[in-house]
């Protein structure tokens, strides 16, 4: 490798791609699932590449990129320790959120200095490309494909079933072994390193148990799914489980029943039901006390069944086992999208929207799709985690907004309260007589241990249900579609009050302000036309910005439509990274013809990205859904216009280019981590996915006037 810099790139590129995706999922499961915590991991890489990437090492770049790959290998399995362990050490209290300056602590702890690590990797690696005559466009490019080959690996990694450890440790062997490549004279510590990242990777399995039981002391199964971790505790007969390392389900527990019952009786007999998500949790063992004519479950995350259906209490292995049941596999939104005979019964058995693969299950066009799949007396039923005296602003916003979507699709609406509120909507009218369900329960022969019609009774007529109408009629909140996901939103404020110590009314600014701020970026970034020196810099952090929030609205857009982003992320990386390299091989091509054609390449770029993030904001809006392709090629134009912009802001203004390398490839990180922070954790909650892409246009050709 001493004698192929390109090569070199191209290993810090896959590494930084491999280990970002991988520690992010580990952040992720330290945080409940939240995917908030992604944009601020996400922007915590970046910011720490950033830093990394401005410090000068005067060492011979060759040692100094086998010393640093070395470090690397060492430091990613400590990082996963410190992550799952984070809690524990930062004295959490088990099952329950860190403080907000702890949980921002852990992001920090647990990705960043990895991240600076590569972000100097990249300015050393860029230094022996440009001493054998390279350029920084194309240093630039090499690492971009190096990326797109880190996230294609990570992918079929995750698709071939290998937990998150396995990815980590053998990235660090990758990272040990590239190291003593590197290194002038061969030393035996990196290939020593190497060896026993690779031993310890084919003993993951024993180590994943080990780590993962420091959270959980009855610790049963764990392992990794295309859409998480699924983490199963077992201790004296009762099973429960986790999903990133959120309580899912437990088999003493109730709430099953208590949607269940409330909803089947408001069905007709012997009903034709379908359930989606959940059913595994006790959901389908209920419903057949009702002796379903046809029970349909439909399930998105397959491995979590195939893990999960052998260990389950006997009463829900019967069930699995019932001729009237049929357990599919499927995206639940595409399931009601097919053709079928309608159903009498609609189940939403999903968690709380706090994530945008479940919040695309609460949503005015999901609501939409149930209805079509509904007979004329049929019936929808969700539940919601609520507080059973007092409502908090935020948690009025939150189910005010899922009530309003269902009031969008249906005529008929009834919530019953409680520390889980149940709402059932219907084309025709709900039963509102207790006496009636009463009697339906008792003529079912329903045996439970929650729903009697005593507590039915109580569910319809006590003040709290009266109120409950009341207060939701009147929030003033918006419904929540695909579009802006008003209850993903509203979700995130609730997760970010409970860390705050239960101030649990934090609210995002109103589109004014965002407006502003962005008005200010924009002002900024054309004052720097005064200024050569800072010209570079601002165009490549200005059009970072852009290209990271079309990014995370097509990501979004993606995971509204589809639900499988932690499935397909890698896809879509890959698409982007493949663009940035592309990108920088049309850029150097045009650099090498210098002058004026250019810079009016590097414009026609910068039109280009404005056109595309204008052109996915109408996409978005015509609700024409944004399938794999379509998301991989807006992100595959989006990688390519960055990477042109970075290669003509390298030939901008004065300085070595040896010299420009740390403080460009800065710039365009830090670029990225405001995108990742603004773009996708504001802009897209308070301007919706298609503001957010109109956002971007804009300051895309605010960077246009910088381009000259």
């Amino acid at each position: 490798m001493r004698r192929r810099p390109a090569s070199a790139l191209a290993a810090v590129g896959f590494l930084s791609m491999l280990c970002q995706v991988a520690l992010l999922r580990e952040l992720a499961v330290a945080s409940f699932g939240v995917e908030l915590v992604f944009l601020v991991g996400t922007a915590c890489w970046l910011a720490a590449g950033a830093a990394g990437a401005l410090v000068r090492v005067r060492a011979d770049p060759w040692a100094a990129l086998g010393a640093g790959l070395a470090i690397l290998a060492a430091l990613l399995p400590a990082e996963v320790a410190f992550l799952r362990g984070a809690r524990i050490l930062l004295g959490g209290v088990p099952g329950a959120y860190l403080p907000l300056g702890r949980q921002l602590l852990t992001a920090a702890l647990g990705v960043m200095p990895a991240g600076a690590i590569l972000g100097w990797l990249f300015r050393t690696g860029a230094r022996t490309l440009l001493g054998a005559g390279g350029s920084l466009a194309a240093a630039y490019g090499w690492e971009s494909l190096g990326g797109a080959l880190g996230c294609a690996a990570a992918n079929a990694g995750i698709g071939a079933g290998l937990s998150n450890l396995v990815l980590v440790l053998a990235g660090g062997a990758a990272a040990a072994a590239a190291g003593a490549a590197a290194l002038p004279r061969r030393r035996p510590a990196p290939l020593l390193l190497a060896a026993a990242l690779l031993l310890a990777a084919a003993g993951a399995g024993a180590l994943d148990r080990w780590t993962s039981g420091w959270n959980h002391p009855s610790l049963a199964l764990t392992r990794d799914t295309p859409y998480g971790r699924v983490t199963v505790a077992e201790a004296q007969g009762q099973l429960t489980v986790f999903e990133d390392d959120a309580l899912a389900w437990d088999s003493e527990g109730t709430e099953a029943e208590i949607l269940v019952h409330p909803a089947a009786l408001q069905a007709v007999p012997h009903p034709r039901a379908l359930v989606l998500q959940g059913g595994l949790y006790g959901l389908a063992a209920e419903l057949l006390k009702h002796r379903p004519a046809r029970l349909d479950v439909v399930e998105l995350d397959g491995p979590l069944v195939a893990a999960l259906a052998p260990r389950l209490p006997p009463a829900d292995r019967a069930a699995l086992a019932d001729p009237a049941l049929h357990l599919l596999v499927a995206d639940p939104r595409a399931f009601l999208a097919g053709a079928g005979d309608p159903y009498d019964l609609i189940v939403v058995g999903a968690g709380e929207p706090s994530s945008g693969r479940v919040n695309r299950l609460y949503t005015t066009e999901f609501f939409r799709r149930c209805r079509a799949r509904l007979a004329p007396g049929g019936v929808l039923a969700l539940r919601l985690p609520s507080l059973e005296n007092l409502w908090t602003p935020g948690l009025l916003r939150r189910n005010g907004a899922v009530h309003a979507a269902l009031r969008a699709a249906f005529p008929e609406v009834l919530v019953l309260p409680g520390s889980t509120d149940v709402f059932l909507a219907s084309p025709a009218a709900l039963v509102r007589d207790p006496a009636e369900l009463g009697a339906r329960l008792r003529a079912r022969g329903i045996s439970a241990r929650e729903v009697t019609p005593e507590s039915l009774r109580y569910l319809l007529t006590n003040d709290r249900a009266a109120a409950v109408e009341r207060q939701l009629a009147t929030s003033g909140a918006e419904p929540n579609t695909d579009e802006r996901p008003v209850c993903y939103q509203q979700t995130a404020l609730l997760w970010l009050g409970r860390m705050r110590g239960g101030e649990q009314d934090a609210r995002l600014p109103g589109r004014g302000p965002v407006c502003a701020v962005l008005g200010a970026l924009a002002a900024l970034a054309l004052s720097a036309r005064l200024s050569a020196r800072a010209r570079p810099a601002a165009l490549l952090l200005v059009a970072s910005f852009a290209a990271m929030s079309l990014e995370a609205a097509a990501i979004l857009r993606y995971q509204a439509w589809s639900g499988a982003l932690y499935r397909d992320l890698g896809v879509l990386l890959t698409a982007l990274m493949a663009g940035m390299a592309a990108g920088a091989g049309l850029s150097a091509r045009a650099g090498a013809r210098g002058g004026r054609p250019g810079r009016a390449f590097a414009a026609c770029a910068l039109a280009a990205l404005a056109l595309l993030s204008a052109g996915f904001a109408a996409v978005s809006r015509a609700e024409l859904g944004s399938g794999l392709a379509a998301s991989a090629a807006f992100l595959l134009a989006d990688g390519t216009a960055l990477s042109v912009l970075f290669g003509h802001a390298a030939r901008l203004g004065p300085g070595r280019p040896g010299a420009a390398a740390g403080w460009l490839y800065a710039a365009d990180l830090l670029g990225g981590c405001l995108g990742s922070l603004l773009g996708g954790g504001l802009l897209a909650l308070v301007l919706g996915i298609g503001g957010t892409a109109l956002a971007a246009a804009g300051l895309a050709l605010a960077a246009l006037a910088l381009a000259f």
